[in-house]
């Protein structure tokens, strides 16, 4: 993980169902999602706690898209047309990429709060265009 993440947005470990599930869907490690794919994830959970609703992997993707970069493999989270849930960021992220923090979990603990697998090396991301919101339970969509 990038300290950045860590610190500056204030993920913690073991991930919530939340990052989690995202990370699954994605198909992704989570170093592999870029810094601000994690402060987005993180501005969706203020927003939902605000709300009183469950952070949902399903609804956040029903309003973004995958971008993968050529050179690194970076995956970034690109608003799908007119659903975009935030403004984007004045100040990139600069510098992050020297301040990498390994993680281990403790023996018989998981980086996440249920016991499925997280992927945890880089790979190419799957297929991922973003969730029609007519896949989405009625459930999810009241929560849009």
């Amino acid at each position: 993980m990038y300290e950045t993440i860590l610190v500056d947005l204030e993920v913690t470990l073991p991930f919530e169902f939340f990052e989690a599930d995202v990370l699954r869907m994605l198909g992704i490690a989570p170093s592999q999602l870029h810094p601000n794919g994690w402060a987005v994830l993180q501005a969706f959970k203020v927003v939902c706690m605000a709300l009183v609703v469950i952070p949902s992997a399903l609804v956040f993707l029903s309003h973004y898209t995958i971008r993968v970069s050529k050179k690194v493999g970076w995956v970034s989270l690109a608003p799908l047309p007119n659903t975009s849930l935030f403004s984007t960021y004045m100040a990139p992220y600069k510098g992050f990429k020297g301040r990498f923090v390994k993680i281990k979990a403790v023996e018989g603990n998981s980086f996440c709060v249920d016991p499925r697998p997280l992927p945890l090396y880089w790979r190419e991301p799957l297929k991922f265009k973003g969730l029609l919101r007519s896949h989405l339970s009625l459930e999810a969509r009241v929560d849009l």
